[in-house]
């Protein structure tokens, strides 16, 4: 057994089911032994990037890490557009990455990078294999990373000289074999919470992307039924609280619902579960003058970005249980009362808010609204047993509040990186951590240009995928940065058929340009997706200026 045979053992009984990249000369040895291990589905890319976006989403919904495996030196730097969002949002996978021979490196070698110096920043850790020693350590180690605290990438180096050398003795104790370690709040911390929450008048709930990675929607809605708390979440903790809920406010962050900005304003308190709090595009502001309650799982977010009144540090679904438990104690004679109500209001601001929308959501104009596409997708596919990302730019921010996740993970929302075409790669990942469910990626005409060449990987690999092309021909958004950027950079003036694109690569493709054919379009895309087939559906729209903003 050499090294990298040894590395490949070590992964399997780690778990790993799903490996995506491509070969290379300092790589090969690995991706030899991954594609003879029977336990292991192996996936060649186009581009590194989309290898990466694989394994991040197969790891979004499995929990179970993917492996990306690139060449040594640009390979592996052509995979930093992919690792630097899954660092933004947490996601746990491995990447594997060819490196100079161990006697070579600092000499300007062909294909030489600093490793360690580049990658550390973006990742949870990342080493390099100096010795066949080294390997059992490094692995267990690595998968230590990967199933404890705040999620996120690892990375490792393998020089090639070491890759082909024997072994040793090798035996391999594995990480997974026993549970992964999380850890509760002080009691002394929640029982304060749960003091704080009681006696506020008007309560809010922000939940992030923690709540789902500890699977702890249960939890969240156990405990907003029991306070009466209307509950909101960031972009990347979409659908970790069900948006069908009397109590669901949808999501706050570059765009959002009507409810959140109407809560939100209102609330004396905010409780923060399983959020960095931080500013990006995947949340939105908090007013100043609420009392802040704040628990994540990284100490790193406390008082970060804004000035707490109380924090707990925990995995969100025992914390939440925690608090549960606590807030039964105090309470003695059941639920917070004021719960009709509150639903009551939800209800009231949602009516409202969508009676603005509806003049776009149901737009018979041509070109199409995309609002309009929205509504109509969100009809048509079965919600419960579907998985829906988006992309980035417009798409995001049109789909975003519209779109009703009803279960955990039927929404895949990402963002505090927003890499354009990601969710092509993420999208077939979620497809293979949930084969039976219909998956779908909604995309611009911009992000097609990002990753276009990969629709031939879904293809080849055989994932059945359905693609939302909305095309207005233009990269959107841009005019409130740079008032010029149509003229100077020629944004507004985006050329090309993607649909023979697509088509070329073997996608089952339709365009659509009247408003009466987006739902029988989509409803025979569902059925070729269905039928084990690639579909995408290219809608010809208008530029959309109106978003509905968050706070």
């Amino acid at each position: 057994m050499n090294v990298a045979q040894a590395i490949c053992q070590a992964l399997v009984k780690e778990g790993v089911r799903v490996a995506a990249g491509i070969t290379g000369q300092s790589i090969g040895h690995l991706a030899d032994a991954l594609s003879l291990a029977p336990e292991v589905a192996l996936f060649y890319t186009r581009q590194e990037r989309t290898a990466v976006d694989i394994c991040d989403g197969y790891a979004r919904v499995s929990g179970v890490p993917g492996v990306v495996f690139t060449d040594a030196g640009p390979a592996a730097a052509n995979a930093m557009g992919g690792l630097v969002n899954s660092w933004g949002d947490s996601t746990p996978l491995l990447f594997i990455a060819g490196h100079n021979g161990r006697f070579d490196a600092a000499s300007r070698q062909v294909k030489e990078i600093p490793f360690t110096e580049l990658f550390a920043p973006v990742c949870k850790w990342t080493a390099v294999i100096q010795d066949a020693s080294q390997v059992a350590a490094i692995m267990r180690r690595a998968f230590m990373q990967l199933r404890t605290g705040r999620s996120g990438p690892v990375v490792l180096g393998m020089p090639y000289d070491l890759s082909s050398m024997p072994a040793g003795d090798f035996d391999y104790q594995p990480v997974s074999a026993h549970p992964a370690v999380r850890s509760a709040a002080d009691p002394r911390s929640v029982e304060a919470a749960v003091t704080m929450l009681a006696a506020a008048k008007r309560p809010y709930v922000y939940a992030g992307a923690g709540v789902l990675a500890s699977g702890a929607t249960a939890e969240l809605v156990e405990l907003a039924e029991l306070l009466s708390l209307p509950v909101a979440t960031t972009l990347n903790g979409k659908s970790a609280f069900p948006e069908a809920h009397p109590l669901a406010l949808g999501v706050g962050a570059t765009s959002g619902t009507g409810m959140v900005n109407h809560f939100l304003g209102k609330a004396d308190l905010l409780l923060s579960v399983g959020s960095s709090l931080s500013t990006t595009l995947a949340s939105c502001a908090i007013p100043a003058g609420k009392t802040m309650i704040q628990c994540p799982t990284d100490e790193r977010d406390l008082n970060a970005e804004y000035a707490l009144d109380h924090a707990i540090i925990g995995d969100a679904k025992l914390v939440l249980r925690q608090l549960i438990d606590e807030a039964k104690r105090q309470l003695r004679e059941g639920a917070r009362p004021g719960g009709t109500e509150v639903a009551g209001e939800v209800r009231s601001v949602k009516q409202a808010w969508l009676k603005e929308w509806m003049p776009k959501l149901t737009s018979n104009e041509t070109p199409l609204n995309p609002y309009r596409v929205v509504w109509d997708l969100n009809a048509t596919l079965d919600r419960p047993n579907s998985m829906v990302t988006h992309d980035s730019g417009n798409v995001r921010d049109q789909l975003v509040p519209f779109f009703e996740a009803t279960t955990p993970r039927s929404y895949l929302g990402w963002g505090n990186s927003t890499p354009l075409g990601f969710s092509l790669g993420v999208t077939l990942g979620a497809k293979l951590a949930q084969p039976e469910k219909m998956c779908v990626n909604v995309l611009g005409d911009t992000a097609f240009g990002m990753c276009g060449m990969d629709f031939e990987t879904a293809v080849r690999e055989r994932i059945p995928i359905l693609t939302v092309l909305i095309n207005n021909s233009a990269m959107g958004g841009y005019e409130k940065y740079l008032a010029y950027s149509a003229e100077r950079y020629r944004t507004k003036y985006l050329t090309g058929n993607y649909l023979k694109v697509a088509e070329g690569l073997g996608f089952s493709c339709e365009r659509v340009e009247q408003p009466g054919e987006i739902v029988p379009a989509l409803q025979r895309a569902v059925r070729v997706v269905a039928a084990g087939h690639q579909a995408l559906v290219e809608f010809i729209t208008k530029e959309e200026y109106d978003f509905s903003r968050a706070i």
